[in-house]
């Protein structure tokens, strides 16, 4: 089945009090094109572990539209890589963000000094709850179930969050733990 979708890539700005941006996160978002409320739909946020890790293992290894092109026999292939449609992409059941805590991919904290407040378990959570919190807002999906899905320390990040989310008011459908 060929699914329509809106692939959306940017960057959301986390602030301080005197709205003065501190970092911003980087995220590549897959919606359904074809879905008259979008707010109805799942949303899944999607990330890795760390330290230091992108959402592209994720993105083009699992549960993106596309994947990269491996051997039969799972191996990856000498460069230059192939992008292939990845038939066991979620996107059929949910719309995904993948999401580069700050620090990884293209998310970066304004300065070092910054970046260390990011780079702990405690920094680490309030600054992808308050990503989500904005990506929601921005997006307009508050009325979507919500999913995390993390892969390795994302496991660890996914199980915080759920609380950390929870206690703002943002209740999830339900969190999926890759490879912990």
């Amino acid at each position: 089945e060929i699914i329509p979708y809106t692939s959306t890539t940017g960057r959301l700005p986390l602030k301080n009090d005197k709205d003065e941006i501190l970092a911003q996160m980087f995220f590549t978002a897959y919606t359904r094109s074809d879905i008259t409320n979008p707010a109805e739909r799942p949303l899944t946020f999607v990330f890795n572990g760390g330290p230091g890790s992108s959402s592209v293992w994720l993105h083009m290894g699992t549960c993106g539209p596309k994947r990269v092109a491996m051997h039969d026999e799972g191996w990856m292939p000498a460069a230059p890589y192939t992008l292939v449609d990845n038939i066991y992409s979620w996107l059929d059941m949910t719309d995904l963000v993948f999401v580069d805590p700050v620090g990884t991919g293209f998310s970066r904290a304004k300065d070092e000094e910054q970046a260390k407040k990011y780079w702990n378990v405690q920094g680490d959570v309030e600054s992808v709850g308050s990503f989500i919190k904005l990506y929601l807002t921005r997006y307009e999906r508050w009325s979507s179930p919500l999913f995390l899905a993390g892969e390795s320390y994302g496991t660890t990040r996914a199980a915080a969050l759920s609380d950390h989310l929870l206690n703002r008011g943002i209740g999830l459908s339900g969190v999926v733990l890759i490879s912990n």
